[in-house]
């Protein structure tokens, strides 16, 4: 898990990107209604109890909803982007990938198996985008992305991704959550692919409280893997 080790660098990477955003100088993207996301949860987690429906049943909204809102912010939960900060306001984060590539891949880094199995006792929500969003876009496929963060100082990009240290990352994140117009931030995984480093995908982090779920995202399925490769899918109601 990422931690904060170096306040300092947390709270000037904050400053560096505020004053970027004042100037209205940040890579964005528009997401459109309709756009679906993943995420991968722990059904047996307190913050995220999906108890699997008998077949043939479904989930309801209310159920799924608890799995669509931040379990960070004032909390820390060694997320990069999203959390507490010294001298800095908090914010919570939720986790998505807009690849299956990008679910896997954090999956195999995580939970320490081989990628047909990396999801095994775990849920994957397909989530639905229920209106047009705006995001903030640091991936490196945006050659804007990459300029911004060289304008933030020497060396930021590769601080940004350090899979160890997201002192950096944390301070960009909570600046662009306290953006009014900005609802989340797309960036590539840091995990690489156990096929090829072409294959990492992009994740988004959305911006809210602790706790508050998140208005635009609603979970239209639920998939649950067991001991065997396909999942069982259950629709959500």
């Amino acid at each position: 898990m990422p931690q904060v080790k170096r306040n300092e660098a947390l709270t000037r990477a904050y400053a560096a990107t505020k004053r970027k955003i004042e100037l209205n100088d940040l890579p964005t993207m528009l997401l459109r209604q309709g756009q679906t996301f993943y995420r991968s949860v722990d059904p047996n987690s307190r913050y995220t109890p999906l108890s699997k429906p008998l077949p043939g049943k479904a989930l309801s909204a209310a159920l799924t909803d608890r799995a669509l809102a931040p379990s960070d912010g004032i909390r820390e939960g060694n997320n990069r982007f999203s959390g507490p900060a010294l001298g800095v306001p908090a914010s919570g984060g939720l986790y998505c990938a807009l690849q299956q590539e990008a679910l896997v891949n954090e999956s195999v880094h995580y939970n320490r198996k081989v990628a047909p199995w990396a999801l095994s006792g775990r849920c994957v929500l397909k989530i639905r985008l229920t209106q047009m969003i705006t995001v903030a876009e640091l991936s490196p496929h945006n050659p804007r992305a990459l300029r911004f963060l060289r304008e933030l100082g020497t060396g930021t990009w590769d601080e940004m991704i350090d899979p160890l240290d997201c002192s950096v990352a944390r301070g960009i994140g909570l600046a662009i959550a306290q953006c009014s117009y900005l609802n989340g931030l797309v960036y590539q995984t840091v995990r690489a692919s156990e096929r090829s480093d072409e294959e990492r995908g992009d994740n988004i982090v959305f911006f809210a409280p602790q706790g508050y779920k998140l208005s635009f995202l609603t979970a239209e399925e639920v998939y649950y893997y067991g001991k065997t490769y396909e999942p069982e899918i259950f629709p959500v109601v």
